[in-house]
């Protein structure tokens, strides 16, 4: 393993573009060997430290070594006995980011890296023209049903909806503040409902009435009363949303979908809603009571409840993988042995792009491990799926899959 000081040279001389080929391999070939991530994790923090300071090597260079990197016939793979194909696409993703820096748009394999700024803007796109990473942006539909772009307005106070203020943050959430005394809730009578629509390509956070937070990923869209009633608070999610409920022991938190409910009085979960796939609640932290017509179930933290796509009971209450749960959330996706359709549908979402099946390939799985940041354009994605065994290709705005 490469020490702390020879890290740091190498990693100085492939962001200055001094590297030889010999050393670039070297730095490649102790990334793919690196199984504990023990030297991915230095690198991780070596890179979002010297972006700021190193001069970035030339355009023509940072493009050079990015074909080679990523150069999908080139990468060597790996033979793991019962589980077929594997390559260890997540280390050569980081490879490919530290010798290619924002030649290939971000540093992309941990959102807490800060990429630096690009000097090559204005260098010809590397993905096809129109295909852009989601970002924040979301429609307010207000209880007049007039609506408001929240991307396209600046910070401040966005409306007024009875007692409560509606305003957009500095960090781009979206608050909900009652005057007076928050406790005090209004009557049914007297609720107005608020509906924040995100579109394909977007997320959006905010913040409820009750104090409430509240992450709703791309696709997805929540009904809710600007201050709540007493007896219940409910809300209902069509989509994906994450929330961290504000504890009120007199009033349950209902999230509402339409194929289950989830109650709670004060915690954190993430709910998976979307048409046509299985619909998914997973609990953080507290506890959650599970509602559906024919059955119920009570999670503890870690638990993952399921209702197949189309059902009507409960069919697996089960331990979750909760950094897969949250992974989009936390700015990235996680593929671990997921199947195509699924891997399609998060990339659909959040780049806005429509996807071709060609021939049977829909119950392809992606046979390699790792994390990718979501802010990396699609054609990173498109190179990390094909090693790990799912063929795709970029045309125009669609994303073909193919045998």
């Amino acid at each position: 393993m490469l020490s702390d000081p020879q890290l740091k040279e190498l990693l100085d001389k492939a962001l200055a573009g001094n590297a030889s080929g010999e050393e670039l391999s070297s730095l490649a070939e102790a990334l793919k060997q690196d199984d504990s991530f023990v030297l991915t994790d230095q690198l991780a923090a070596r890179l979002n430290s010297a972006t700021t300071t190193i001069a970035l090597p030339s355009q023509e260079r940072m493009t050079m070594m990015a074909d080679a990197i990523l150069c999908a016939d080139k990468l060597p793979e790996q033979e793991t006995g019962s589980k077929g194909r594997v390559i260890g696409w997540w280390k050569w993703t980081v490879a490919a980011a530290v010798l290619a820096a924002v030649a290939i748009t971000t540093y992309f394999m941990w959102p807490s890296a800060k990429p630096a700024a690009d000097p090559v803007a204005t260098a010809e796109p590397i993905v096809a023209p129109g295909i852009q990473t989601g970002n924040n942006k979301a429609r307010l539909i207000l209880a007049d049903s007039s609506s408001i772009l929240l991307d396209s307005i600046g910070t401040g106070k966005v409306s007024r909806q009875g007692q409560v203020e509606i305003a957009k943050q500095k960090d781009g959430q979206l608050l909900y503040s009652t005057a007076g005394n928050a406790a005090t809730p209004v009557t049914s009578g007297e609720l107005l409902y608020n509906t924040i629509a995100i579109p394909r390509g977007g997320q959006y956070q905010l913040i409820l009435a009750d104090g409430t937070k509240v992450w709703l990923n791309a696709a997805s869209s929540l009904r809710f009363p600007v201050a709540f009633a007493a007896g219940e608070r409910r809300v209902q999610l069509d989509g994906e949303g994450y929330f961290e409920v504000a504890k009120e022991a007199n009033r349950p938190f209902i999230v509402q979908t339409k194929t289950a409910d989830v109650q709670v009085l004060g915690t954190h979960f993430n709910v998976f809603a979307y048409a046509d796939e299985a619909w998914k609640t997973t609990l953080f932290e507290g506890s959650v009571a599970v509602k559906l017509l024919s059955s119920q179930a009570i999670l503890k933290p870690g638990n993952q409840a399921i209702v197949k796509a189309g059902g009507n009971d409960i069919t697996t209450v089960r331990d979750a993988n909760t950094e897969e749960a949250i992974a989009w959330k936390e700015g990235y996706f996680h593929f671990n042995d997921a199947d195509v359709v699924s891997i399609m549908n998060q990339l659909s979402r959040w780049y806005d792009v429509d996807i071709i099946y060609n021939g049977s390939v829909k119950s392809s799985l992606f046979t390699g491990k790792g994390r990718i940041n979501r802010n990396i354009k699609l054609l990173g994605v498109v190179n990390a799926l094909k090693e790990g065994g799912i063929k795709c290709k970029i045309d125009q705005n669609r994303l073909v899959v193919y045998p």
